[in-house]
């Protein structure tokens, strides 16, 4: 996710006009790469500033004129560094001024609760016990409010450094340092000390409270046990034993018994020895008890009826109006309490009543006149607690009491963006019908984007019905609602767009049309609806000259100071020489005698909300990180924040194969010291669920874990998935052995198939063969690797898969089949017989690889026995055929070898032919194949294959998203060594853009697809800069 993005979804949360505007800040610089680029593209008509120094000095031009125009780049620079700093340190002060207010709330509040605590430390007493469970409480809520302030920081933190890196890059200087030990880290909401010090307090404080609750022993703190000792010895007060009594009866409903009490005990004696004996207990049980004892207890005239707890500062009206208790709320009120009494967050009993959805509550209150638009210290009013609820009851009753439905501020919550952005729409019918505004909100985004980008479709219609403009951009990005229905896949929402007729055809600051990003992340569906027939999108740059360009742009920006003296014509043009030895990278990282562990907490196969960490009584994770830890160690710890922004981030361990080890998952607060939960995986869990999986947990395995406290209690859960890699052991296995090592390099080449000729490129440069036979490999079920590119034979009258049969047995199936074909054709058998064909092979040097390929799926052959018929002069593309998890379910596929053996299986067959140097490359369209494969060997490339969504099947929930999008794909394979992307074709023809974003991620693109056999097709991908097509199962590369 992008941090422009990320940002405005914590923004969301809490303190939303606070953060950083990073979007603002990015559309300065954004000025400066625009400038650029028009320089790029005309420079006798770009701005002077931005003039290219390669274009040289227009001929019109002297060097007066050329000195002038110097002099204004020069001020014209200096002015948007004026003004990208001015801005960027009003957003500091914004920062920093809501931190200092809010440390000093946090500092006040941490000092009442720590005086409440020392005074209950000395009463020993009943009442004392339970009012430690309430501080216990208030501590609780102290830390999930100070994990909000922690965020802040954090966020904002990461925001001043993205944004300075940005600028340098744009405007080629290097303040990014020196600007953050000066300006940034030097203020008070940058200095961790004092939020690190503030939640190791309050973490210390709440596990002092829960062993003081539960009687566990303290230091200078007196046991359950010698409570109990002290009480038969001293007996017991008389104050103790009515609060225990008393208690009983009102959690017991027994209004019978309280008033017997009341007779026998004098309730102004138990008053004068504590005066809140009564308000304290009538708080305590007014949300549990029943209407008739809570009004004995009123009838004694011993209750401050306003009287509120120590923790939230809640009277008996705010725990009446969570609870929905309507009854004991009018009760309180006839005895005088206040309904407008605020508690420590400046909520009212409204506020949650609207909060929890007790619209008879929120009702009866209104009639007393309560103030339906006051706002809480969040900026919050009671209908935007019931907006975001789901009340529609309550906001019915709110509106009919003509509740603001327009926000108060610029940056107040705008009511009907929240029931958009949350779905509800029967609450967006009634507040449209009230007139409510389609406002844009401080990041720029009206309802209809918001409905748009979450998939509400009816609330698209419902908006779209009542004016909302279809066209409406955003400021930033300049995405229109389809953009963002198109880049979630919302198939809904695009067809209701369509229906008004919505444009499809216009471009964002990118570029890129919404048909691109539905390309782009696999939702084929819905850009079968958004395909643009001219899309007017000139012949794209290979990466090679976009690079090169992209120098040139860049460097035609002067410096902030530049030496304006310097003589144009005596400046060298920008293109570079050919390095003499370019750098090259040799093979990649390999298992020797280790195994690899792979986790992550997301599922690459399901869309769940749910998140994989959960700790019970925390409603969201903010302000913690999570330690990983393999023990014994080896290697440094992963230390990522939560929540986590990529779920599916894989986290890799290289185990030693014959030693037990444990991997720790520890949850901290981000800027404390104290262990919150832990949870502990042996090697013998991880053994079981090995043994209970299909692949061998070669791809992902699912487990979930307990996370305990430093008391051994249950605080949470811990849900993830792993993958085991195991060493491949070959005597040929080695760098620098017999086996060539496959290498790569970026070097400057001259790139032929380009437009100009003068036009140098950055490309891949690689060790690769021009042209490789696509072999498809399976194994049988006695561990022979086949070619064979179907996953099942028929026998008699149904399918069973090759992994069910021996070597012979696919054979001699196989063959049968093809008898009884060409006897339907009226072909004689015996040209069936496999002789004929291996002698054919035998000649292969005559024949051109598309005749080899064919010659090879014409029979059925071992993959070793190819190997070892084809000439060594013959490159080989290795396709691994192996189920994903989805494929597997979906064919009911059985009997199948682990992916570590299976690959096992093939990697000893072609290390075993390997006596003399031959091309190889090995693919795969599953993800986990890959990974195996690469982590296996060193000396091979590897492909990751992927549909790009073109299955020829309709998107299906359980699919593995690297497989279906490019966007994953290509995310995928940078980080797992690949060397590049084996992609259908189609998404890149129909939108070119898509190639020079695969090229420009490092990886070579290689597509395949029966629009290949089509020459014209084949040469259009390659003056875009495809490196490779596969046609006729032969993979031949373009450079």
């Amino acid at each position: 996710m992008k941090f422009g993005k990320f940002i405005q979804g914590i923004a969301s949360e809490w303190a939303t006009p606070h953060y950083i505007n990073y979007k603002a800040l990015k559309k300065i610089i954004g000025s400066v790469e625009d400038e650029a680029a028009v320089a790029q593209d005309d420079p006798t008509n770009a701005h002077p500033g931005f003039t290219s120094l390669a274009a040289g000095m227009p001929p019109h031009m002297d060097a007066s004129t050329n000195s002038t125009e110097s002099n204004q780049s020069h001020t014209d620079l200096q002015a948007q560094k004026t003004a990208f700093f001015y801005r960027l340190e009003r957003e500091l002060e914004k920062v920093n001024t809501f931190y200092i207010q809010k440390e000093a709330e946090f500092k006040v509040r941490l000092r009442s609760l720590l005086d409440k605590k020392r005074i209950l430390s000395n009463a020993p007493t009943k009442a004392a016990r339970f009012s430690r469970s309430s501080l216990h409480q208030a501590f609780m809520q102290f830390q999930n409010d100070l994990a909000k302030l922690q965020k802040f920081v954090e966020v904002n933190a990461t925001g001043f450094r993205k944004i300075l890196k940005k600028w340098d890059k744009r405007a080629k200087s290097a303040t990014k340092e020196l600007y953050l030990s000066r300006q940034i880290e030097i203020q008070p909401c940058f200095n961790n000390d004092v939020l690190a010090d503030l939640t190791d307090i309050a973490a210390t404080n709440i596990v002092e409270l829960e062993k003081q609750i539960e009687g566990m022993e303290l230091d200078g703190q007196e046991t359950d046990s010698s409570f109990i000792e002290s009480r038969i010895v001293k007996g017991n007060s008389t104050l103790d034993e009515a609060d225990i009594e008393l208690s009983k009866y009102l959690f017991e409903k027994n209004h019978v018994q309280i008033i017997e009490f009341l007779q026998r005990q004098r309730p102004s004696a138990l008053t004068a020895e504590d005066p809140q004996f009564f308000s304290r207990l009538f708080l305590r049980f007014c949300a549990e008890s029943s209407f008739e004892c809570l009004h004995v207890l009123l009838k004694t005239g011993q209750i401050n009826i306003n009287s509120v707890d120590d923790v939230n500062d809640h009277s008996c009206l705010h725990e009446t109006a969570i609870a929905g208790r309507l009854d004991i709320l009018k009760l309180a009120i006839e005895y005088g309490a206040i309904v407008d009494i605020s508690n420590v967050y400046g909520r009212k009993p409204l506020h949650y009543a609207a909060m929890y959805g007790h619209a008879d509550c929120a009702s009866h209150l209104l009639t007393l006149g309560t103030a339906i638009d006051a706002l809480d210290h969040d900026g919050n009013s009671a209908l935007v607690y019931a907006i975001i609820g789901g009340h529609t009851r309550c906001v019915e009753i709110f509106l009919e009491n003509n509740a603001m439905i327009d926000p108060s501020s610029p940056t107040a919550p705008i009511p009907i963006s929240l029931a958009c952005k949350y779905g509800h729409t029967d609450i967006a019918t009634l507040l449209l019908k009230k007139g409510a505004q389609l406002l844009q909100d401080t990041d720029g985004m009206d309802p209809l984007h918001m409905a748009c980008r979450e998939g509400h479709a009816e609330i698209t219609q419902l908006l779209i019905s009542h004016g909302a403009n279809i066209e409406s951009p955003d400021p930033f990005n300049n995405w229109t609602p389809v953009f963002f229905a198109a880049s979630e896949g919302h198939f809904k929402c695009i067809q209701a767009l369509l229906a008004v007729g919505c444009r499809i055809d216009i471009k964002d600051d990118s570029g890129w049309l919404p048909w691109t990003y539905t390309l782009y992340r696999g939702h084929i569906q819905v850009a079968s609806l958004l395909a643009v027939t001219d899309t007017k999108v000139a012949p794209a740059a290979t990466v090679s000259s976009k690079v090169s360009d992209t120098t040139t742009a860049i460097n035609s920006i002067k410096p902030m100071a530049p030496n304006l003296d310097m003589n144009l014509d005596e400046i060298p043009l920008l293109s570079l020489p050919p390095p003499i030895i370019p750098f090259r990278i040799y093979g990649h990282n390999y298992l020797e005698q280790k195994m690899n562990l792979q986790i992550h907490f997301g599922s690459f196969h399901a869309n769940t909300q749910k998140s994989p960490i959960r700790l019970f009584g925390l409603s969201q994770l903010s302000s913690l990180k999570l330690v990983i830890t393999s023990k014994p160690d080896d290697g440094v710890p992963y230390s990522v924040i939560l929540p986590l922004k990529d779920e599916l981030e894989v986290f890799t361990f290289n185990i030693n194969n014959d030693e037990d080890f444990s991997i720790q998952f520890d949850i901290y607060p981000t800027f404390g010291t104290k262990v919150i939960g832990r949870a502990v995986v042996l090697r013998s869990q991880l053994t079981q669920a090995v043994k209970r999986s299909w692949n061998g947990a070669g791809e992902s395995e699912g487990m979930i874990c307990p996370l305990f406290d430093n008391r051994l209690h249950v605080v949470g859960e811990i849900a993830f998935e792993f993958s085991i890699v195991k060493p491949f052991v070959h005597p040929r296995l080695r760098i620098g052995g017999k086996v060539d090592t496959y290498w790569k390099s970026t070097k400057v080449v001259s790139n032929p198939k380009s437009s100009t000729d003068t036009v140098h490129s950055f490309v891949t440069a690689t060790s690769l063969a021009e042209e490789y036979i696509q072999l498809v490999v399976q194994t049988t079920r006695d561990g022979i690797a086949v070619v064979c590119p179907d996953w099942f034979l028929p026998v008699s009258t149904v399918n069973i898969s090759l992994a069910q049969l021996t070597f012979e047995q696919a054979k001699s199936q196989w063959l049968a089949l093809r008898v009884q074909s060409k006897q339907k054709q009226g072909t004689l058998a015996a040209t069936l017989q496999d002789s004929p064909n291996l002698a054919y092979l035998s000649q292969s040097h005559k024949l051109s690889s598309a005749d080899l390929a064919k010659a090879i799926y014409d029979s059925f052959y071992s993959l070793e026995q190819v190997l070892d018929l084809l000439p060594l002069s013959v490159g080989v593309q290795i396709s691994l055929k192996y189920p994903t998890a989805h494929q597997y379910t979906k064919l009911n596929l059985s009997d199948l070898p682990d992916i570590n053996t299976y690959t096992d299986i093939i990697l000893q067959t072609v290390y075993n032919t390997s006596n003399l140097p031959r091309s190889i490359i090995f693919s795969s369209f599953n993800p986990s194949v890959c990974t195996a494969i690469s982590w296996k060997q060193p000396n091979y490339g590897v492909f990751f294959g992927t549909h790009c969504g073109f299955s020829g099947v309709e998107e299906e929930a359980g699919e593995d998203k690297r497989c279906t999008s490019i966007k994953e794909a290509i995310k995928f394979a940078k980080a797992s060594n690949s060397l590049g992307l084996i992609c259908q074709a189609t998404p890149f023809i129909q939108m070119p853009v898509l190639i020079n974003t695969v090229k420009e991620s490092g990886l070579i693109l290689a597509t395949f697809g029966e629009v290949n056999n089509q020459i014209e097709v084949s040469k259009i991908q390659e003056s875009y800069g495809v490196d490779a097509l596969i046609t006729g199962r032969v993979f031949k590369y373009n450079i």
